[in-house]
């Protein structure tokens, strides 16, 4: 083909027609290959100068904001009370006094309220008799009887000894004859009083005047002698030897209830009711105590929800205290933990005052990180003045490092 197309080339231009020939043969070499890979072209080397590490801000959580410097870490957060402790009423009643306002410094064991005591009092005095009461049959059961008292049980049993044998043998003639006496004794009241009854009868207040109460009086005097007289001729019945025996056994049980003293039981049963009436005695001034509502710590009255005269149940809510004393809670990122130590000096900054720095250190590293932040709950409180410390305000805290 190459013959055919230079075939009518002019032999005098075969050289040029050779050298054109040449030079497109070395142009159709140096086509690039669609297919071949690129040879990479090597990246220039650039010298940088070292520099400062530049501030980096994050957000551990929400109302916090950290960045690390040369000076430390620094953070804000919000000043919070060292303690807030709620006050509520422990005990029912009208509230006599509310002896603080919003705003007063007050410190542990000032009283703060009075609720009325009335139920509460009587209530002490009733258990304080219940106490009384319990230690007298302690010592009941527990002293040695009296001479006079184991006596008087030896007569009351030979009194009833007596009075059974008695109703065992019959009515004697002695017996007969004195009932028979009696008797007689009686009908001659009765005739004496009949006698002077029967001068005032004509009177149309007889039945109020003293001669028909007497005449009344010895007629009942009568029928009773009577009817012992007959009970002594009878003889006893089997219902009056029984009594007669009882009363003979009640009498030797107590006897011996004075002689023996008390059994360790009966001892145990007394000790056990002094004690529970202590306990009763010990709610019921507790209950008092209670009435008198009082700071457990130094602080200030933050807020009062009560007021004189009105009604107060267990658990209302009176007023709330603040701890005088702040301190501020910041997050730190896991990665900054080993910079982290207790009693780490920091610095505090509030806008309130721009001029002044406050120090303080580190107090409580938690001992766990959120899991949702990743970061660890760190404490702060101040350590110098910080009387201009509130609660509330916004501060910036700078953690020293070391």
């Amino acid at each position: 083909m190459t013959n055919h197309l230079f075939s009518n080339i002019p032999k005098r231009g075969g050289v040029f027609a050779a050298l054109l020939i040449a030079g497109l043969l070395l142009a159709g070499c140096s086509i690039p290959n669609p297919l071949a890979a690129p040879i990479p072209t090597p990246a220039p080397t650039i010298s940088v100068a070292p520099t400062a590490t530049p501030e980096v801000i994050s957000t551990p959580d929400a109302g916090a904001t950290t960045s690390t410097n040369f000076n430390g870490l620094i953070y804000n957060a919000e000043i919070l009370p060292d303690a807030q402790v709620p006050i509520v009423a422990e005990v029912a009643g009208q509230i006599l006094q509310m002896n603080v306002e919003m705003g007063d410094h007050v410190q542990a064991g000032d009283v703060l309220a009075q609720i009325d005591t009335v139920l509460a009092e009587a209530q002490r005095a009733q258990a304080e008799a219940g106490l009384q009461a319990a230690q007298a049959q302690l010592e009941l059961a527990t002293a040695d009887p009296e001479e006079t008292d184991l006596e008087a049980a030896r007569a009351a049993v030979k009194a009833a000894d007596e009075a059974y044998k008695r109703a065992l043998q019959g009515a004697t003639a002695e017996d007969r004859k004195l009932a028979l006496t009696q008797v007689r004794q009686a009908e001659e009241a009765v005739k004496l009083a009949q006698a002077q009854y029967d001068r005032i009868a004509g009177n149309p207040f007889a039945g109020m005047m003293p001669e028909a109460y007497q005449l009344q009086q010895a007629t009942f005097g009568l029928e009773a002698a009577q009817t012992q007289y007959d009970k002594v001729l009878k003889g006893a019945t089997p219902d009056m030897i029984a009594g007669a025996y009882a009363q003979l056994a009640g009498a030797k049980a107590q006897l011996a209830r004075l002689e023996q003293g008390a059994k360790p039981a009966q001892i145990k049963a007394a000790e056990a009711g002094v004690k529970q009436a202590e306990a009763a005695l010990f709610l019921a001034q507790t209950q008092v105590d209670k009435a008198t509502v009082k700071a457990p710590i130094d602080g200030v009255v933050a807020q009062v929800m009560a007021a004189e005269g009105s009604m107060a149940g267990p658990g209302a809510p009176l007023l709330a205290l603040l701890s005088e004393d702040v301190k501020l809670i910041v997050s730190v990122e896991e990665a900054l933990l080993t910079k982290l130590y207790l009693g780490q000096p920091v610095t505090i900054t509030v806008d309130a005052y721009p001029d002044r720095e406050f120090s303080g250190e580190v107090v409580i590293i938690a001992p766990a990180l959120d899991p949702a932040t990743r970061t660890i709950p760190v404490t702060i409180r101040p350590t110098g003045d910080a009387s201009d410390l509130r609660p509330g305000m916004f501060a910036t805290v700078t953690i020293q490092e070391k």
